[in-house]
């Protein structure tokens, strides 16, 4: 047995310095893969949270579109009622107008003729 233990070769420095610089190239070599991977997978991430953002805003622009489109309609009903409104004011004064009118044609003993009035 002792000339099995002679027949080792001795490791020296430069075998051990070579061993450990070994070593390390594998570690950097699965290092480098690890981040290849990250990357790859924060990119994909990346891209999916785009689509999915510029889906969302796609959306919500079409639903502003609606609600745009909503407010013009209540403006213009709003307008149309408005305009209701004054021509109704405008009749009401016509009427108190011509029934003032009216009394006082009494009092004064004016005979009124009769013309068409909007009802």
């Amino acid at each position: 047995m002792e000339g099995k233990n002679n027949s080792k070769k001795e490791l020296t420095l430069e075998d051990l310095a070579g061993q450990i610089a070994s070593g390390f190239g594998q570690v950097n070599k699965r290092f480098g893969e690890s981040r290849k991977y990250t990357k790859k997978l924060i990119n994909e991430k990346i891209e999916w949270l785009a689509r999915i953002t510029q889906n969302n805003f796609s959306s919500i622009e079409g639903q502003l579109d609606g609600v745009e489109n909503d407010i013009k309609k209540v403006k213009s009903d709003t307008e149309d009622i408005k305009a209701g409104l004054n021509k109704k004011v405008d009749i009401f004064e016509y009427k108190e107008l011509e029934f003032r009118v009216e009394k006082v044609e009494e009092k004064v003993g004016i005979t009124r003729r009769r013309h068409r009035t909007s009802q």
